[in-house]
């Protein structure tokens, strides 16, 4: 039976090039498909196609490239001596606090605690009221920003005063207040101030809630490109202090690797063991086998004592069947590299992210893909 081609690979072109040069100096034979014949070098979505008796040889050809890119990486990767807590004075934010108090324990880390509040503003009047309306704006906005900040220096003086009973006052906890979108202040000031996490409060499973919510973790790890803790109301702030298990669900994209990288470097402070699982509605092949196994050496190349586990999930309900993986293997928080989606995507086919936010119990370590 003739070698079937599969995809290893999909990059630019010139990315393209790259790999099969590399790939055919190793003996493997490979084909390039979606080439612009008239102009290669400006060709997107070029997918490199090997023979399927290949995979394996060429998966650690790979793991060897990107070996070469990972000091240079690792210099990117932003210490965890920063957290930035967006709040809006719920509950759910008080046990995002919580949460980052016990973070900033474990790290040696500050906490910068952030509230954007929105001030509407009139694109159309007519020109005789402009003066009087935009006088009118200047006292309600003032007013608004002053209810804002009283606020805000309560809810930080209580949640001095948490971390104090904990015996942790060392702890430097400073605030800021803006005025905007919320997702876009978030991401100015993560651009500013630079933190190694964002801690974000979420409803929990059962309650009621809009899409807003879940929208705006989901828009806030899009924009600011760092690390997002989702914590549900209902999270159990005593099991996380005492993690023990991870669950990090793959989905084999070339985000995964940054994403490891960043999942051991974070969870360096705890004893734990990580469950590589890939969530899925078929049967594995040979194909998910290699990609699975490379993963797992993957770990291991990043942190030689890491404990790992790979499996994977299988089932018509992806959310459910992560769900009693979960249960069943008491996990504590659940990480994934969190892709970006096209607008008609993410209203028709809502990805696991997503589902994730709005139903579970359990905090959510993401990654932007």
């Amino acid at each position: 039976m003739k070698d079937r081609l599969v995809t290893l690979a999909t990059d630019h072109y010139t990315a393209a090039e790259i790999l099969k040069a590399r790939l055919e100096s190793a003996g493997i034979e490979c084909f390039l498909k979606n080439v612009n014949l008239l102009q290669g070098a400006v060709s997107e979505g070029v997918k490199v196609q090997i023979r399927e008796s290949d995979v394996e040889k060429a998966l650690r050809i790979i793991m060897e490239l990107k070996s070469l890119q990972e000091q240079k990486e690792a210099k990117d990767m932003k210490e965890i001596r920063r957290i930035l807590v967006p709040v809006d004075f719920s509950g759910f934010s008080k046990t995002a606090c919580r949460y980052a108090i016990k973070l900033a324990e474990k790290y040696d880390a500050d906490i910068k605690i952030l509230h954007v509040f929105y001030a509407p503003i009139v694109d159309l009047v007519p020109i005789t009221d402009a003066y009087s309306i935009q006088v009118d704006m200047d006292i309600n906005l003032r007013e608004m920003e002053d209810q804002a900040r009283n606020k805000l220096v309560d809810f930080v003086t209580e949640i001095r005063q948490i971390a104090a009973d904990e015996g942790l006052e060392q702890i430097k906890i400073s605030y800021s207040l803006r005025e905007g979108i919320v997702e876009d202040e978030i991401a100015i000031m993560a651009k500013a101030y630079k933190p190694g996490i964002i801690v974000l409060g979420t409803k929990g499973k059962g309650e009621k809630q809009s899409d807003i919510i879940g929208s705006v973790v989901y828009r806030v790890l899009d924009k600011a490109k760092i690390p997002v803790l989702a914590i549900p109301d209902k999270a159990s702030l005593e099991d996380f202090t005492n993690v023990k298990n991870i669950v990090y669900v793959t989905d084999f994209d070339e985000s995964d690797y940054v994403a490891i990288r960043r999942l051991i470097y974070i969870v360096s402070a705890f004893d734990v063991k990580i469950h590589c699982v890939h969530v899925s509605k078929d049967k594995e092949d040979k194909w998910d086998s290699a990609k699975m196994d490379n993963l797992r050496d993957y770990f291991k190349r990043i942190n030689k004592n890491v404990k790992v586990e790979c499996s994977f999930i299988k089932g018509d309900n992806p959310v459910d069947n992560l769900e009693a993986f979960c249960e069943l293997n008491e996990i504590d928080i659940i990480a994934l590299s969190n892709k970006k989606r096209g607008l008609l995507q993410r209203i028709f086919n809502p990805g696991l992210t997503r589902k994730l936010i709005h139903s579970g119990n359990l905090p959510l370590l993401l990654f932007r893909a």
